[in-house]
């Protein structure tokens, strides 16, 4: 009986192992919008909705909604692990999607970089039509 329980812990064990990790999903507070970062000149950034597929991204210039906000002076910047970076690291967030909060004065005050299970979950839920 022994060496049965023990076997079959060794199974799952090595199961557990091998498994892929299933990715996390963070949660975002409520008012963000989801968008593509395409053009930076700080502080002064443009926001576009991020395509659903190639098809939208094709015809992006008609379609897709875009705005000009402005960053705030105590704005947050953070990657897909979550680790928060100085206003440099928006640079590398060109043609990135992202969610962004915005301050009370409609500036933008915290963003996000997103993994790919996010935008996924984003163009699902159809977050990222504004």
């Amino acid at each position: 009986m022994r060496k049965l329980v023990y076997a079959s812990l060794a199974v799952i064990l090595a199961l557990k192992i091998n498994a892929e990790p299933l990715p996390v999903l963070r949660s975002f507070p409520a008012g963000t919008q989801f968008a593509l970062i395409t053009k930076i000149n700080y502080p002064q950034v443009t926001l576009q909705e991020i395509p659903s597929n190639w098809g939208t991204n094709l015809l992006g210039l008609m379609w897709l909604s875009s705005k000009k906000v402005e960053m705030s002076p105590a704005s947050v910047i953070r990657d897909q692990e979550n680790n928060t970076h100085v206003q440099a690291y928006l640079d590398t967030l060109k043609n990135e999607p992202v969610a962004v909060q915005f301050d009370f004065q409609g500036r933008i005050w915290v963003v996000w970089q997103l993994t790919k299970p996010e935008i996924q979950r984003t163009i699902k839920n159809k977050q990222n039509i504004w």
